[in-house]
């Protein structure tokens, strides 16, 4: 199975489109809604100009898989935020531990990044677990920071340095 990373480009936008409006996949997101292919396409525009963005889309055997990104770099401290999103057919298949290895050698080697976070709502346990075995540690709790359908969502932030990274790479 041979998984690929390559920058996002805007014809991406039919494969994003595919996702962006299933509750399935984006459940977990802050907030989601009726994204017109319009809305998405000056989103993408805002994202692929940005300075502090790098976006990727995700194949596996030349087959769309989803999203993955650094985002909100803030290249004086060189850290960002990890994101990732695999589509329907791609969940549950043991590849978001390896999307998640490449995303890490593209913030950590390429991009040359100390350090790297994200935040998961803290009822998907699965997530969690998928980063702590990846080296990423509970830096604290976000109470209350999410308000999806008319509920609050607490937010755990995990990190992860590069120095860990290098550790965990060499054992995988």
């Amino acid at each position: 199975m041979n998984i690929e990373l390559r920058p996002t480009t805007l014809a991406d936008l039919p494969d994003i489109m595919g996702w962006v409006n299933d509750p399935d996949i984006t459940h977990y997101f802050a907030s989601m809604g009726n994204i017109t292919p319009e809305q998405e396409e000056e989103y993408l525009k805002k994202m692929l100009a940005s300075k502090t963005d790098r976006l990727f889309s995700i194949f596996v055997d030349e087959e769309y898989a989803g999203q993955c990104s650094i985002n909100q770099i803030y290249w004086p401290a060189k850290n960002g935020r990890l994101f990732i999103v695999l589509t329907n057919e791609f969940q549950h298949r043991g590849l978001a531990q390896k999307v998640l290895a490449a995303l890490l050698e593209r913030a950590f080697i390429a991009l040359g990044l100390h350090k790297v976070w994200l935040i998961v709502r803290e009822d998907n346990a699965g997530s969690q677990f998928l980063y702590q075995r990846a080296g990423f540690s509970i830096e604290g709790t976000l109470r209350d920071e999410y308000f999806v359908n008319d509920k609050y969502y607490t937010m755990i932030r995990m990190a992860i340095l590069d120095w860990q990274f290098r550790q965990w790479y060499r054992t995988t």
